[in-house]
């Protein structure tokens, strides 16, 4: 789960997975069927695309780094068992086929495809996969994001350092291995298709050793190799021609790191890069430029942007009157149309419309302000205070809160707190009031109401909702099998969560947004992370101009 505003979007920003079919059936479908011929439209000249980033400053070792920015590099040089496309639709790469759990609910069988190479000509096998996820569990590697695959049995035990091999993952032959779980958990198959899951080939990687992800050392099966890496300013990726599932599209990405969102921008609109995201800061000001703004594209991320309450008993917020009054004091499409610039969906609920468990039936939260007064009324509260924390980057989004509740006669303190004093508030349970975004790391409703709502979790998000039969619903969906019927369970969490308790105040769903020249094809971002398995660029464009170097 993503936080956005952590490293950012510190991946995870959390916890949790979604649904795989049912029995011992497999949906099958390619990695990528989007290879591209090179100079296409009889042009010769070299396909390089460039692209602006930051650097997270973590390195490319998807084990060790828990950002967007390592991740959309790092994931077009190694491959998980699945991937997510940009679709959020979960489909097969390493793996023959997306699989099902047993009948038991614990064992997941997976089969490789056979061939497959790495980028120095090894083979990949199901040893380099036992290898990769017991390296993950390793004291010593420091792993940040475990959570995701700890229901593995033996996990736990590894991490503990009281096991050294991981008893749940068998090896039968070099194409087949079993998971074996703990617990029943079928979002654990969606976690397989995540950065965090790419497979590492064994003898490269120990060589390597705490040099893994630095420099030139990171090798995997995408579809393009790392040439260059300073660990700084870039990275240069090259075609991979062994590729397992057709030839790449480019010859060439070049990856230019900035410190400063307005020099990356200045640079695209030089010409020096041809793709980079549009940060929410400066996209009124590029909306607004004849020159960039028909190469604009603002996309739905799986984030929701919510005012957090503090339900400890004791903080002013225990009646859900209250509660409901400040969510009808909110005038959420106001919000987007004013705060957001119109580049987000204004919430009917938690769960964003590309999540299943999405209620497509909910309106947009009501906004009447009078309803709100008669509320608090009702509620015995005449004059009421609230105190709201947070940190400079959400300081403009609160304030609007703020005007909008003052209308209804409450009062709300807005403090900005340094970023580490509010995350230590935060996980600690001292924020009465505080707005934050929360993204999944993939389409599921596990990621957005597990790992936040949770009764296990809530108390160190400053939340401390518990609701037994929220739980139940989560529990219920954690099991299911059935597509439909977990969606429904979800469903039923949201609504109980937003509607009948009015347990968190969802706002709004961001949109991001990113520029793209014309002759890049195929540019799309599912959530947040930039991903150049499906992009191409019209070589035959006259705008197009090949670097010369």
């Amino acid at each position: 789960m993503l936080d956005k505003f952590f490293s950012r979007r510190d991946f995870l920003k959390a916890s949790a997975m979604t649904a795989a079919g049912g029995g011992a059936s497999m949906m099958l479908a390619a990695c990528n069927n989007s290879g591209g011929e090179k100079n296409d439209g009889g042009s010769d000249k070299k396909k390089v695309l460039r692209f602006g980033s930051t650097n997270s400053k973590q390195g490319l070792d998807m084990q060790r780094a828990n950002n967007s920015q390592s991740a959309a590099v790092a994931d077009s040089i190694c491959e998980g068992l699945l991937r997510w496309t940009e679709d959020n639709e979960l489909v097969p790469c390493l793996a023959k086929a997306v699989p099902s759990f047993e009948s038991d609910g614990v064992t997941l069988k997976v089969e490789l495809k056979s061939g497959v190479k790495f980028h120095d000509g090894t083979e990949l096998t199901a040893s380099d996969v036992k290898y990769t996820f017991e390296r993950m569990f390793k004291p010593e590697t420091g792993a940040l994001s475990t959570s995701y695959f700890t229901d593995i049995k033996g996990a736990k035990e590894m991490l503990a350092g009281t096991a050294t091999e991981l008893e749940g993952l068998s090896v039968e032959d070099d194409t087949h291995l079993t998971f074996t779980l703990t617990v029943p958990n079928v979002a654990f198959v969606s976690a397989l298709g995540i950065s965090y899951a790419c497979i590492f080939p064994k003898t490269a990687c120990e060589a390597a050793g705490k040099d893994w992800g630095t420099g030139t050392h990171l090798i995997g099966t995408g579809k393009y190799k790392l040439a260059e890496n300073d660990d700084t300013t870039a990275v240069k990726l090259v075609r991979f021609d062994d590729y397992h599932d057709g030839t790449p599209a480019l010859d060439e990405i070049r990856i230019t790191y900035y410190d400063d969102d307005n020099t990356k921008l200045l640079a695209y609109k030089n010409g020096d890069l041809d793709w980079c995201d549009l940060p929410s800061s400066l996209f009124k000001q590029y909306s607004d430029d004849a020159e960039i703004k028909d190469q604009i594209t603002s996309y739905p991320t799986l984030g929701v942007n919510f005012i957090n309450l503090n339900l400890k008993e004791g903080n002013g917020l225990d009646d859900v009157k209250v509660r409901q009054a400040l969510s009808l004091a909110i005038n959420r499409q106001e919000l987007v149309d004013t705060f957001a610039h119109g580049n987000g969906i204004a919430c009917s609920g938690w769960l964003p419309q590309q999540i299943p468990g999405f209620d497509k039936n909910a309106p947009v939260f009501e906004y009447d302000v009078e309803k709100a007064k008669a509320l608090l009324a009702e509620a015995g509260v005449s004059d009421l205070k609230l105190t709201g924390k947070v940190r400079k980057a959400s300081e403009k989004l609160l304030v609007a809160v703020q005007d909008y509740w003052q209308k209804a006669g409450i009062t709300l303190d807005v403090q900005v707190e340094d970023n580490a004093v509010w995350n230590q508030d935060w996980a600690g349970g001292n924020l009465q009031v505080t707005t934050l975004g929360w993204y999944a790391l993939f389409a599921d409703g596990s990621q957005h109401l597990d790992t936040y709502f949770s009764s296990k979790n809530a108390a160190k998000k400053s939340s401390f909702y518990n609701n037994a039969d929220f739980d139940t619903y989560l529990e219920d969906a954690r099991k299911e099998t059935d597509k439909d019927k977990r969606a429904e369970d979800y469903k039923a969490a949201d609504n109980l969560l937003t509607r009948t308790d009015y347990a968190t105040l969802p706002l709004f769903w961001p949109k991001n947004s990113f520029v793209a020249k014309d002759y890049v094809k195929g540019a799309k971002v599912g959530n947040l992370i930039y991903h150049f398995f499906d992009l191409d660029i019209d070589a035959s464009s006259a705008d197009y101009k090949a670097p010369e170097d």
